[in-house]
């Protein structure tokens, strides 16, 4: 079953997605990548993991 995951469904005014994860581990992967290009978090603090874990769907 896929995963995915809107950047703004965890509270940020931002239009990017992930569609079509095999898992959240890869949703949270590729989350990570993204906040530090598109946000500038060098790290990303547990409360923004739990939130980002809070809204990744089972598509």
């Amino acid at each position: 079953m896929p995963y995915s995951f809107k950047c703004k469904d965890a509270g940020m005014n931002c239009g990017f997605e992930v569609k079509g994860a095999t898992s959240e581990e890869e949703v949270l992967s590729i989350a990570k990548v993204h906040a530090e290009k598109a946000h500038g978090l060098r790290e990303v603090p547990k409360e923004v993991v739990d939130a980002v874990k809070r809204v990744i769907k089972k598509d």
